[in-house]
């Protein structure tokens, strides 16, 4: 239920946002749009204040809701809200620090008047994120994030049509993000009342503390997780801020078009896959490591396959679509949309490895990882951008190194020795062969595309038929002996028809 309404709401978000982003472009212009993504890449590095409680409260939720231990539930969520209190003050006077560093990130200077004030906006959405947004933690722990999901969406539809009203009939981006942190914070207000409802206990005064085991494994994983804030935040968050600073903020613009489709690839597999986080975490936590592995295999076929089909998707389609949506002049080289593809099947594929991290609480066993990946990240992008000058190539050169260089062989390593127990080495064969088949399929299909030339909706409407078409035999051809497919096949049409013996 949580993957199926997940997939089904953020496929509609999808469409929205594209909606919204068309309007963006048409009347405020690329270098607002560059600005816009310029803001949230700097405030996703206040995250950091984050620490990593959130994800681990909810491991630690996991355990007290399968036994009904309410008590102990109660503490942990108390613990939760006075944390996150606090992080909403810090990311506030943390992001105030950081307005005089602003004109350094702006190559060349911009034309856009009161960026500062932008800025407080962009901040006050985000220290406005971090109140009564604790109370999300126990329906994700508990296997009902779907209703985060559904209340999630149906303030997002409603923001989504204010916006396009604002952008079309005042091009006014003050009342833009105005309308988006009202709707932040009604969002957070609605779950907590959901939350109350749902768990009436929680109201209750009497709270105790927190037992000492649990909060020696919540430091404990807490302190792995901060190490792992770091580097995600590094690696996902400085690509804006990096092109903007060595590039321009014109080409962020022109980056983010191609980064909100990716990201919405990557974003959408996640809705697919991560929402079974805690199902896993159920299931683990019994502590059958046959029945673990047996899952594991499962899970990262499905990560696998659905890596393969959209980076080669991804290849085929993003500079045609592109060209479709907002014209010739927003367009990227080929060789950036290979990288590009080539660092979205990294991350789908490293799914696997990072569900069944989270699931066994192996924070703190990965707590270098992290500051490895984020140092070598910034070492070769800065490498490729000042030396070789490659622009925005040398930021994806950077950032497909560095994860190379540390998390595709760290991360199935950690889940294998410290959460399965086993060899890697099945691992490492499936891995070799699944980076084999993608580059063979990558080169089939850059190869094929290039014969089209797509001018228009209806040529590109052939060209979406004909990839979809090669894309799907060339996936049952490298994988369609694969037995996990079966258990896949087996696994959907028990979804689809549950009544079915």
């Amino acid at each position: 239920m949580n993957s199926s309404i997940s997939t089904i709401v953020y496929l509609i978000k999808l469409v929205l946002s594209f909606a919204v982003r068309s309007y963006f472009i048409k009347y405020l212009g690329v270098e607002y749009l560059g600005l816009n993504g310029l803001f949230t890449n700097i405030l996703s590095f206040l995250s950091l204040a984050e620490l990593g409680i959130g994800t681990s409260i909810v491991y630690e939720l996991y355990k007290p809701l399968a036994f009904d231990n309410k008590e102990e539930i109660k503490s942990l969520m108390k613990l939760y809200k006075r944390a996150y209190d606090f992080i909403g003050v810090a990311v506030a006077l943390l992001g105030v620090l950081l307005i005089p560093l602003i004109p350094f990130m702006l190559k060349g200077g911009t034309n856009i008047n009161h960026v500062y004030i932008i800025y407080i906006l962009f901040l006050s959405n985000s220290v406005v994120s971090y109140f009564f947004t604790y109370k999300r933690s126990i329906l994700n722990a508990d296997q009902q994030n779907y209703k985060t999901v559904v209340n999630d969406f149906i303030f997002y539809f409603f923001m989504s049509i204010i916006q396009i009203v604002i952008l079309k009939y005042t091009s006014n981006f003050f009342l833009y993000l105005i309308v988006q942190i009202i709707t932040t914070l009604a969002s957070n207000l609605v779950i907590s009342l959901i939350v109350n409802k749902k768990y009436p206990y929680l109201k209750k005064s009497k709270v105790i503390d927190v037992p000492d085991s649990v909060r020696k494994s919540l430091k404990k994983n807490i302190i792995g997780n901060i190490s792992s804030q770091i580097g995600a935040i590094v690696v996902l968050g400085s690509d804006n801020i990096l092109i903007s600073s060595f590039v321009g903020l014109v080409q962020v613009g022109i980056y983010g078009n191609y980064t909100m489709i990716t990201n919405a690839a990557r974003s959408l597999i996640q809705q697919v896959t991560g929402s079974v986080t805690s199902s896993v975490g159920n299931v683990v936590a019994k502590g059958n490591k046959e029945k673990d592995y047996n899952i594991f295999k499962l899970y990262l076929f499905i990560c696998s396959s659905l890596a393969f089909v959209c980076g080669i998707l991804v290849d085929f389609f993003i500079n045609p679509f592109i060209r479709i949506w907002v014209g010739d002049k927003f367009l990227l080289p080929e060789h950036t949309i290979v990288l590009m593809a080539i660092y979205l099947v990294i991350l789908t594929y490293q799914g696997a490895s990072r569900t069944f991290i989270s699931a066994y609480g192996l924070f703190w066993q990965q707590r270098w990882k992290p500051l490895f990946e984020a140092f070598f990240n910034i070492l070769f992008s800065l490498l490729f951008l000042l030396v070789f000058k490659l622009g925005i190539d040398g930021v994806l050169l950077g950032t497909i190194f560095s994860s190379i260089a540390i998390i595709v062989w760290y991360e199935p390593w950690v889940v294998f020795t410290d959460g399965l127990k086993r060899s890697v080495k099945s691992y490492v064969i499936s891995t070799i062969m699944f980076y084999l088949k993608f580059l063979i399929g990558l080169f089939i299909v850059h190869w094929t595309s290039s014969f089209f030339i797509v001018k228009g909706i209806w040529d590109f409407i052939i060209f979406v038929l004909f990839g979809l078409a090669c894309t799907l035999l060339l996936y049952l051809l490298l994988f369609g002996f694969d037995k996990q497919l079966k258990v896949v096949i087996k696994l959907a049409n028990s979804i689809i028809n549950p009544n079915r013996n």
